[in-house]
């Protein structure tokens, strides 16, 4: 941490304390409305972009196109020239040729194709009042029918996988130690083999399949043979040299479960594979969590063009099917507010997530989520 940050945390600690409060700092886009330029934006698009600009405030206008660094907006690809702005029409972007319209006059080319699948614009308008009206709206581009290689976890889709699948492994240790999980363990999804090279720190037998074969040959690389395959849960069995190691006493659908077109399917197919009284440890979506609910198509649970059956999970989905399919749940949660879009309007909700205990609370207690965490056991 900073030293600026330990700074700001101290000082609102102490302003907590005087006024017996709980202080929040939020950003400048929360203070006013007049502040924020009107316009509607669809997250995920098609060529051309359309965006609809409903300001009705006249001034000079402004654009420019933001890729992402990492997880942030933070470079520059293009800037516009300062045009004149009259009040709501349409803006445009072609992502074929980069082509740039205002109210259907040309403003210029961006270079194409972009760096990375997701990127903002950013809108300034000056009206000659010392407040300007500003909003960066944010896209990403679909995909459909790539194959789950190397880039799919360094940059289509995550941003960094092994980073951002560490803390995970953690979770999984910890929620095995409290329901008594043992092993050898079942990991459906095991990408990289970080689970898996984790429970062989704490002297766990654990083996996976995935569908990657770029994935599995990197787990390969990390654990050593015989503990990894290439092989799609849904569409057949798993190879028999994986099943020598059953009936496995603890199952983990870590990050997975969504991604199949039939979950529960998937889910009924690989119970057979584990023992009376296994452990089932799993982590997905929840296709009735609240910004599902306010979102719609530009929910963050699409972005990823190999969650097939992201609308079919849901907490209600689990609580009816896995008992029907012989486990028994003993714990079942939401959790998170899950959006990526750099929209000051869309950070609403992750921002009241970090600050505010009681909408926390009111998610978890309410099954709102974006996420849900599931352990049942096998009756």
């Amino acid at each position: 941490m900073t030293l600026r940050s330990r700074m700001k945390n101290s000082s609102l600690a102490l302003l907590s304390w005087i006024t017996q409060r709980h202080i929040v700092i939020l950003p400048k886009e929360a203070c006013h409305e007049a502040a924020i330029f009107d316009l509607r934006a669809p997250y995920r698009c098609e060529s051309p972009l359309r965006i609809e600009l409903h300001e009705r405030t006249v001034g000079q206008i402004q654009v420019t196109l933001r890729g992402y660094k990492g997880h942030f907006p933070t470079e520059r690809l293009w800037q516009s020239s300062l045009r004149r702005y009259d009040g709501p029409c349409d803006f445009t972007f072609s992502l074929r040729d980069g082509t740039v319209q205002l109210d259907g006059q040309e403003w210029g080319r961006t270079p194409v194709p972009l760096p990375t699948r997701r990127f903002c614009w950013s809108f300034v308008l000056s009206s000659g009042h010392k407040l300007k009206r500003n909003r960066m709206t944010s896209h990403y581009v679909p995909v459909t029918g790539r194959s789950n290689d190397a880039q799919y976890f360094q940059g289509d889709n995550y941003v960094d996988h092994e980073l951002q699948s560490e803390g995970e492994h953690e979770c999984v240790k910890e929620l095995m130690r409290q329901h008594g999980a043992v092993g050898p363990v079942l990991e459906i999804g095991c990408a990289t083999g970080g689970l898996l090279n984790a429970l062989d720190r704490k002297g766990i037998p654990s083996f996976g399949i995935d569908i990657s074969e770029w994935a599995v040959e990197k787990a390969k690389e990390r654990v050593g043979p015989g503990r990894a395959w290439r092989c799609d849960a849904e569409a057949g069995s798993c190879p028999e040299e994986l099943l020598r190691h059953g009936p496995f006493g603890t199952l983990v659908l870590w990050a997975v479960f969504e991604h199949f077109r039939n979950p529960f399917g998937v889910l009924e197919k690989v119970t057979k594979y584990t023992q009376p009284g296994a452990i089932l440890i799993m982590n997905t979506t929840n296709a009735d969590s609240l910004t599902h609910r306010v979102f719609g198509s530009d929910w963050e649970g699409f972005f990823d063009w190999t969650h097939l059956g992201v609308e079919q999970v849901s907490v209600s989905a689990i609580e009816r099917e896995l008992p029907r399919i012989g486990w028994r749940i003993r714990h079942l949660s939401s959790h998170l507010t899950w959006d990526s879009n750099a929209d000051p309007t869309r950070a609403t909700l992750r921002e009241w997530w970090a600050a505010d205990a009681r909408f926390r609370r009111m998610l978890v207690e309410r099954d709102l989520g974006d996420m849900i965490t599931c352990v049942a056991v096998r009756e």
